[in-house]
């Protein structure tokens, strides 16, 4: 049997993950559950994204993009299976 990851190290690895991708954006993992499907454990992550304007003017008048994204981490490496940012 093998042991499984906490929900902090699950959120952990995935923050650092989103953030690689969107270094400029403010990354917040909201949810975090721990699922079994098929042979082997998951959390499943979903959390926001707010993204500044990379445009000048549009820092001015606009407010942070914000976008949500959906997460699997493997409930026993930790590594990132699948994600999907909306």
């Amino acid at each position: 049997m093998t042991e499984l990851i906490s929900e902090a190290e699950a959120r952990g690895r995935g923050l650092k993950f989103i953030q690689g991708i969107y270094y400029h954006g403010k990354v917040t993992i909201d949810r975090a559950k721990l699922m079994h499907t098929g042979t082997f454990p998951l959390y499943q992550l979903e959390g926001m994204i707010k993204v500044r304007s990379r445009n000048t003017l549009g820092r001015l008048i606009a407010t942070d993009a914000p976008y949500t994204f959906k997460m699997q981490v493997h409930g026993s490496d930790g590594s990132i299976l699948n994600y999907e940012v909306r």
